[in-house]
């Protein structure tokens, strides 16, 4: 190791060193903190408003149309029973009367089960 020679150059700072940066905050800020406050809230004030605006009328709408439908459903209902009447149709219910199961009966019908 006697006869080596370097054959990169290390990279120095210049001479007298480098410039001194500036980090410093040289801006403010174009809107305050109050101003972007009181923009959020008139958009929910507003939007609030048309909300509450539009859910009065949508449940105007909706009363209006039950109580419309309440005094045309009789109407609507006897019309079904004319027809249901009218057709022929067959009696699904095939079952016969029984007493209700009481006392002895129905402890005994229940332990077959």
């Amino acid at each position: 190791m006697v006869g080596f020679r370097q054959k990169w150059v290390q990279d120095l700072p210049p001479a007298g060193g480098f410039p001194k940066l500036t980090y410093a905050r040289t801006s403010t800020s174009p809107i305050s903190g109050a101003s972007i406050f009181a923009g959020v809230f008139t958009v929910m004030a507003i939007g609030t408003y048309i909300f509450f605006e539009d859910k009065i009328k949508r449940n105007a709408r909706e009363e209006e149309e039950k109580r419309r439908l309440s005094m045309i459903l009789p109407i609507l209902q006897a019309e079904n029973d004319i027809n249901f009447l009218a057709s022929p149709h067959q009696n699904v219910y095939y079952t016969r009367w029984m007493p209700p199961q009481t006392g002895k009966r129905a402890v005994a019908l229940l332990r077959d089960l």
